[in-house]
């Protein structure tokens, strides 16, 4: 998965070009936001999180301090495990099976759905 990152970053920078400016009011990805989405945003915002999350705990190995028992190494293990496309494929069943749920975090579903049952 690692290969796969940094080959997606080119397609970040498309998926980032191409989407319209995010709402400077916007704290945090919720269903709300994310049922109006597109695919290409969907994933853009998936593969920045992985990529963004991946550099942060390899600055965190690289100096001695990886815990792995930490949600970080958590999520990162799990989602290894899998594709950007069916991590996408989680949180759009969630979501759409939960409606009263709309203001749930993505981050929040992608714990639920996929850290929690990966254990």
């Amino acid at each position: 998965m690692q290969a796969k990152r940094l080959l997606l970053l080119p397609a970040l920078a498309l998926g980032l070009s191409l989407s319209t400016p995010a709402q400077a009011d916007v704290k945090q990805i919720d269903g709300n936001l994310w049922v109006k989405s597109s695919t290409a945003e969907k994933q853009a915002y998936l593969i920045g999180l992985s990529n963004t999350l991946s550099v942060y705990n390899e600055v965190q190995r690289r100096k001695g301090a990886v815990d792995e028992s930490s949600p970080l190494t958590r999520y990162l293990r799990a989602t290894d495990a899998t594709t950007i496309r069916s991590i996408q494929d989680v949180l759009d069943r969630w979501y759409k099976d939960n409606p009263s749920r709309m203001n749930t975090p993505v981050l929040g579903v992608i714990w639920m759905g996929l850290v929690q049952r990966s254990r």
